[in-house]
């Protein structure tokens, strides 16, 4: 069987589906009386037949280049144009497009060249002058600095080798002396149980508690002298050693400030002789980046498209031509790679769910109204356009790209071309024609014929291009359709809408097989 007729680049489309619904019902509206009054013509029906239906949306946009370059004057001020390529030549990537007036900054530059080399001998005079003068004084310092070390050396071996080791020392006698204690402190008690069992005498239980007593003294004189030499004797000692190093530290700090006056004096004409020779090598670097922004290159290839044309809309831009005077920052000419195109569509919003980045497309330009270019979806906008909102807050559409695959003849950026988004094949469905559907009390309905005349059928619907709608349940294929069906002010509903948000599911990948429908 064959398919509905389908929607295709050269089919303008249909008023989008909630505006289309709403005005079949205004329509029926007006036109109520006379349906009222006469029956349906033949030519006023639609038979359901089975058959393909492609679901796309077509949009009309403007080609644009993937790729492109703003040229601008990098020349600082404002300059003349001496020569610039001729509009609409492709230009290769190093071509000379532009060449700016530069006589005045030859001199300019010259100037900088003989300051600089001025600069350049000072410095390296100043330079020689400090190695001089370093080297004069540097028997004397290391004299001082030896006197440093040595000072340093006795310190460290103080704080890491003598005081430690005394330490250690007193530390262990503590110990030893530990041990005795708890040693007489065993002995006593064992004396004390054999004198309570009368095996020892009176006189050897006091000795050995004088002998617990002395150990305990000795413990704790031991524990003083360490605890004196930590707090005192110690900090004292490397206190004197510390004071030592200072000393001489200060003294090596003397004689370098006698030999640093000199050195000091020198390191200042280096320093500033530095400074000089910096400031003239920036400005003189600078002068050289002008003199080479004087000449402006291709940076890739493209077609070459002045700025004012390009910009003529706005109105008050300057005209880009030989002898023109161009001011620093000032576009002068687009470079775009006509290499690869995209198609800048805006889809309206009721649409949108049903597209996504990667589903094929076929692409028309109005000045090849006979050819179709295979395409693709390669960007998809998150929010609605904010431009179109200024203008129109209630209009929402959403900027998307479609990618031309195909190799593309000699075409220029901005021409007027429609893209045809293929978000699915329907194989073997029924479908009706849009006008055919309308919203009753918020349910889908077609007006099907009967022995009695027209009767409304809910329906279930779901995809729809700009002139067919498919219809999953409530008709079967045979069955007759009014095309312009009647409807009463009370029955009216201007709200319904011909498909569910259920139904706005994402559109399938990029060439999905077809969907038979049983």
């Amino acid at each position: 069987m064959n398919a509905p007729k389908t929607n295709s680049p050269e089919t303008s489309r249909k008023p989008i589906l909630l505006a289309a619904c709403a005005c079949v019902i205004l329509a029926a509206l007006l036109l109520w009386r006379p349906w009222a009054s006469a029956p349906a013509q033949e030519n006023e029906w639609h038979t359901v037949k089975r058959g393909d239906l492609l679901i796309s949306v077509v949009e009309g946009g403007a080609l644009k280049a993937v790729k492109e370059s703003i040229i601008r004057s990098e020349f600082e001020g404002i300059s003349r144009i001496i020569s610039i390529i001729a509009e609409g030549t492709y230009a290769k990537e190093g071509d000379l497009l532009v060449e700016l007036d530069s006589s005045e900054l030859k001199d300019r530059l010259n100037q900088q060249e003989v300051i600089y080399q001025n600069n350049e001998f000072a410095f390296v005079q100043a330079k020689e002058n400090l190695s001089i003068q370093v080297s004069l004084s540097e028997s004397q310092i290391k004299d001082a600095e030896l006197r440093v070390e040595f000072a340093k050396s006795d310190l460290d071996k103080y704080i890491e080798g003598d005081a430690p080791q005394q330490i250690n020392t007193q530390t262990n006698n503590i110990v030893i002396r530990k041990e005795q204690l708890q040693r007489a402190q065993d002995k006593l008690e064992w004396t004390q149980q054999l004198f309570k069992k009368g095996y020892a005498s009176k006189s050897e239980l006091e000795a050995d508690a004088l002998s617990l007593m002395t150990s305990r003294i000795s413990t704790e004189q031991a524990e003083e002298e360490l605890r004196l030499f930590r707090k005192y004797d110690m900090p004292k000692s490397q206190r004197r050693l510390e004071s030592a190093w200072d000393q001489s530290k200060m003294e090596l700090h003397r004689l370098r400030q006698r030999t640093s006056n000199q050195i000091a004096q020198a390191e200042a004409n280096l320093r500033t002789s530095q400074k000089s020779l910096d400031l003239t090598l920036d400005k003189l670097k600078e002068l050289r980046q002008q003199m080479n922004n004087s000449k402006i290159k291709a940076p890739q290839d493209g077609l070459v498209v002045y700025a004012s044309s390009s910009s003529m809309d706005r109105g008050g831009s300057t005209l880009i031509e030989e002898g023109a005077q161009i001011r620093q920052r000032q576009e002068i000419i687009k470079l775009p790679d006509v290499s690869q195109m995209i198609v800048e569509i805006r889809v309206h919003e009721s649409l949108i769910l049903q597209i996504r980045p990667s589903l094929p497309a076929f692409v028309t330009v109005d000045s090849l109204p006979d050819r179709r270019f295979k395409a693709r979806v390669t960007k998809v906008a998150v929010l609605p356009n904010s431009q179109d909102r200024w203008f129109n807050p209630n209009l929402k559409v959403y900027s998307t790209e479609v990618l031309i695959e195909d190799d593309l003849p000699d075409l220029k950026p901005g021409a007027s071309a429609r893209a045809e988004i293929v978000v699915t094949n329907l194989v073997s469905t029924l479908s009706v024609p849009l006008q055919a559907v309308t919203t009753v009390k918020g349910k889908q309905v077609c007006h099907v014929e009967t022995s009695k005349g027209p009767s409304p059928v809910p329906v279930q619907v779901g995809f729809f291009n700009d002139q067919f709608i498919e219809v999953r349940s409530g008709l079967k294929e045979g069955d007759r359709v009014l095309l312009t069906p009647p409807v009463s002010s009370d029955d009216a509903d201007l709200r319904g809408s011909f498909v569910e948000a259920a139904d706005l599911e994402p559109a399938p990948g990029a060439n999905p097989p077809p969907t038979r429908t049983k």
